[in-house]
């Protein structure tokens, strides 16, 4: 029985479960809020021993880490969907899952402490005195990246949506929280209404962050 341990309140564990709705999965979900102390559980840290989420349990298998639970799933469980058996292809889909990890998720965790902080934790996080800046150097050149890399394409990979969107769109999960100009950046921004119209990512929007 595959089973995800997870939470739509984290960016990492929404684009799990989004994946797994998209590729029309029903795994057993374990709600896990970390947020509250659930990952220091013996029974989770038992399957995840670092405490995070999200974690894959397939039969005897475990694996986190939510770029390689994506990965798992889309070749495990999907037959290739929103992975692909074109060597190139799953080189430009590699090539944005290890820039999410490296490059986009850092800078939007930094960037949006506060504003997350608060959201998720309103009672020990002070609410930001001002809304973050996004014309900061420190989140400027990742929007722009993005930005430049969508100009001619409608996903991130070419004409259809992969893991590699999913993987990028978590941290997107934040975005009206931290009131973000659309208006600056027209090419992220079509991409993203293009994810939002997804029932799959639509159904994981946790109320926290619906606006």
């Amino acid at each position: 029985m595959l089973k995800i341990y997870s939470t739509a309140l984290s960016a990492n564990g929404r684009k799990v479960l989004a994946v797994c709705r998209q590729l029309g999965l029903n795994p057993e979900i374990h709600e896990v809020n970390v947020y509250r102390g659930e990952g220091r559980r013996p029974e989770y840290l038992a399957v995840n021993p670092s405490g995070k989420i999200p974690a894959l349990v397939d039969g005897e298998f475990m694996l986190a880490e939510s770029n390689a639970i994506l990965l798992y799933l889309a070749e495990a469980h999907g037959g290739n969907r929103l992975w692909s058996s074109d060597a190139k292809q799953r080189g430009m889909i590699a090539q944005w899952l290890f820039w999410e990890s490296a490059h986009w998720q850092p800078t939007l965790i930094a960037f949006l402490s506060e504003v997350v902080g608060h959201r998720l934790l309103p009672e020990r996080v002070p609410r930001p005195r001002h809304a973050p800046d996004w014309s900061s150097a420190l989140v400027r050149p990742v929007l722009e990246t993005l930005d430049t890399a969508l100009r001619s394409a409608a996903f991130l990979a070419g004409s259809r949506a992969t893991i590699a969107d999913f993987s990028v769109a978590g941290m997107t999960t934040y975005f009206k929280a931290a009131a973000f100009p659309f208006e600056s950046f027209p090419n992220l921004s079509a991409w993203y209404a293009r994810i939002e119209a997804l029932e799959s990512w639509r159904e994981t929007l946790s109320p926290v962050w619906a606006a």
